[in-house]
């Protein structure tokens, strides 16, 4: 009888626990919001968070197929790199407003077919990039930063297609433009 009383017991204990534990995890996000996204270290601290709403997880995984848009030279600018920190670079299309980027990010910018200039600017210092191709073609072009306690560097970098295309693949959507 005793037993069975102390098996009753750990049982309404076990699940108390597990009911319990499932309150206390957090809702998944809604995979339609647009909210600003926030770079959080490896223990989810927040670090930083862009000023404006990026697109939503949907449009990120839609981005992440990498469809061409038959009416337009889509051109993907990627920030992913190991030694990248919490500095806001901005991303500028043929001149245009500037778009914030954080580490492990990615804006997306619709062009008409042609030539078009693609610069960024950290710490007053400003470097661009030519993008050039047809309506339905994609391009990838990949901000390197490394930021150290003393300082910190952004540059364009080269490198294949497939190798940024993997690193988009690991980015978060947060701005896509269409550049007029």
């Amino acid at each position: 009888m005793a037993m069975d009383k102390q098996r009753t017991i750990i049982a309404a204990t076990l699940g108390a626990a597990v009911l319990l534990a499932g309150c206390a995890t957090p809702r998944p996000p809604d995979p339609t919001a647009e909210v600003p996204h926030c770079y959080k270290t490896n223990k989810g601290r927040v670090i930083a968070c862009t000023p404006v709403a990026a697109p939503s997880l949907n449009a990120d995984a839609e981005a992440k197929r990498f469809v061409p848009d038959p009416n337009a030279l889509t051109v993907y600018v990627v920030r992913r790199n190991w030694g990248d920190g919490r500095n806001f670079v901005k991303v500028y299309p043929d001149g245009g407003a500037g778009v914030d980027t954080l580490p492990d990010t990615m804006v997306r910018l619709k062009f008409k077919p042609g030539s078009h200039s693609v610069a960024f600017e950290f710490d007053g210092k400003r470097q661009s990039t030519t993008a050039a191709g047809q309506a339905g073609e994609i391009r990838f072009v990949r901000i390197d930063g490394t930021v150290w306690a003393w300082k910190s560097t952004y540059e364009w970098v080269a490198e294949s297609e497939a190798a940024t295309r993997e690193r988009a693949l690991k980015a978060r959507l947060v701005a896509d433009v269409v550049v007029r």
